[in-house]
C-alpha cells in the first residue's frame, strides 16, 4: 500500500473540498442563487487560503482544520436555509463528522462541539423546514442531491483509504525509529562496527556456527597507546576510524566483526575451513599495514596483530577457549615482531 502521511491526506482533502465548490458555484450560477453563488465565491476564497497555509508550514494543521469544520458548517447551514431540506446539504454534516478520525491534526474537544453542533442543527432544520424543500428546483434538486450523497460517499471511502495508509505509515515510522534505535544500541558510536555486547549476543546464537567451519580472530592495534601519547586521542580516534573501514570492505557480508575493547576486535568469520580463513585475514592485514591515515598534518601508518583459531564443525567446542586461544595467538605475535597473523586449530584441552 502507498504510504500517506497525514499531512499529504490533509492536502487531499483540502483540494478535493476545493474541487466541489468550484462544481457548487457553477450550479447556482445556472440556478440562479446570488446568495449562494457569493457563499461559494467566499468558500472558494478560504479554500485557496488554506492551501497556502498548508505550504507555509507543518504547524498550520490544527488550524486548517478548525477552519476547514467551520466552513463546511457554515457553506451546508446557508444552503439548507437557502433551498430547503432535500437537496443533500445535510449529509454534509456527517463528512465534516469523519474528520474526527484525524485528532491528530485537530483540535479534539473543538471537535466535539462541532459535532454536537452539526447534530443540534440538522434536528433545528429538519423541524423548521418539517423535511421540505423551500425553492423548487427539480432538475438541480436531484443533481445536487445525488453529488452530495456521492461527496459524502466518497469523502468516506477517501477517509478510511488515508486513516488506513497514515497509520501504516506512522507504524513504519515507528518502526524505522526502532530499526534506528537498536541499530545505534548494537554498534560501537565511533568505528560502526558491532559493539561487545551485540558481538556475544551473536555468540549465543550456535546455529551461526554449530557442525559449520567457523574461525575466531583477535585482533589489536600496534603501538596504539604510543599513537594517542604522540599525537592525542583525537588521532587515535581517527585511525580507528579508518581501520574499522577497512575491516567493513575486506571482511566478507556474512562474516561479524566487533569492536571488543579499546583498540582490541574480534571477528568471527563463517562457514569456510582455516585456510580460507587466514586468507581473509591476511588480506585485511595487508591492507592495513599499507593504510595512511591523515589527521590534520600528521601522516600515520598503523598496523595489527591478528590471532586466529579455527574450528572444522566436528566435535565439542567452547567459544570461551577459542577466544582465549586466539588471544594467546595475539600476544604472541606481539612478542614475535607485530603486524603478523598467527594461526591455529582449536585444541579443546586448552
Amino acid at each position: 500500500m502507498l504510504k500517506i502521511s497525514l499531512h499529504t491526506a490533509q492536502k487531499v482533502i483540502i483540494f478535493a473540498t476545493l474541487l466541489a465548490h468550484v462544481f457548487y458555484l457553477f450550479v447556482f450560477l445556472l440556478m440562479g442563487e446570488e446568495i449562494l453563488v457569493v457563499t461559494n465565491v467566499f468558500s472558494v476564497a478560504i479554500y485557496l487560503f488554506l492551501i497556502r497555509l498548508i505550504y507555509d508550514s507543518l504547524e498550520n494543521s490544527k488550524i486548517i482544520m478548525v477552519i476547514f469544520q467551520l466552513e463546511i458548517l457554515f457553506h451546508a447551514l446557508v444552503c439548507i436555509l437557502m433551498l430547503g431540506w432535500g437537496y443533500g446539504f445535510e449529509l454534509l454534516f456527517l463528512a465534516s463528522s469523519l474528520i474526527l478520525f484525524f485528532t491528530s491534526f485537530t483540535y479534539k474537544f473543538f471537535n466535539y462541539i462541532v459535532v454536537a453542533m452539526q447534530i443540534i442543527l440538522s434536528i433545528a432544520c429538519y423541524v423548521y423546514l418539517d423535511g421540505q424543500p423551500i425553492k423548487h428546483f427539480d432538475g438541480f434538486k436531484d443533481l445536487l442531491f445525488i453529488f452530495n450523497l456521492s461527496m459524502v460517499c466518497v469523502f468516506s471511502v477517501v477517509v478510511s483509504y488515508l486513516l488506513e495508509s497514515s497509520n501504516l505509515f506512522i507504524f513504519l515510522s515507528i518502526l524505522e525509529k526502532k530499526e534506528i534505535a537498536e541499530n545505534i544500541l548494537n554498534h560501537d558510536p565511533l568505528t560502526g562496527l558491532l559493539n561487545r555486547t551485540s558481538m556475544q549476543q551473536i555468540l549465543s546464537k550456535s546455529e551461526l556456527y554449530k557442525n559449520k567451519d567457523f574461525a575466531i580472530v583477535m585482533c589489536d592495534i600496534d603501538n596504539f597507546k604510543k599513537i594517542n601519547d604522540t599525537y592525542g586521542h583525537g588521532a587515535g580516534d581517527a585511525v580507528l576510524k579508518s581501520l574499522s573501514g577497512i575491516f567493513k570492505s575486506t571482511f566478507r557480508n556474512e562474516d561479524k566483526v566487533a569492536r571488543f575493547g579499546g583498540e582490541e576486535f574480534l571477528a568471527v568469520v563463517l562457514g569456510i575451513k582455516k585456510d580460507a580463513a587466514v586468507s581473509i585475514v591476511e588480506r585485511v592485514r595487508e591492507t592495513l599495514s599499507k593504510n595512511i591515515v591523515e589527521f590534520e598534518d600528521i601522516k600515520i601508518n598503523a598496523t595489527m596483530t591478528f590471532g586466529v583459531v579455527a574450528h572444522d564443525g566436528t566435535g565439542e567446542f567452547s567459544l570461551e577457549k577459542m577466544i582465549k586461544q586466539a588471544d594467546s595467538l595475539l600476544y604472541a605475535g606481539k612478542r614475535s615482531g607485530k603486524n603478523i597473523v598467527i594461526s591455529a586449530d582449536y585444541d579443546p584441552k586448552g
